[in-house]
């Protein structure tokens, strides 16, 4: 199993809201994911990304 190190410069907090790493002295949070989780995520986004662009042709 491979361990992925994955950053991004905001999260989302459970109430919406979000919290911007440099609001906490960061550059980004990082987050050790599996190569497996990551392919389900990546899938997931797409799968969205095409239902967005189906509703705005509609």
């Amino acid at each position: 199993m491979i361990i992925m190190l994955v950053c991004t410069p905001f999260i989302t907090l459970r109430n919406g809201k979000r919290l911007y790493a440099h609001e906490k002295g960061l550059e980004a949070f990082c987050f050790d994911v599996s190569e497996e989780k990551h392919k389900e995520y990546m899938e997931r986004k797409g799968k969205n990304k095409q239902d967005i662009n189906d509703t705005k042709t509609n």
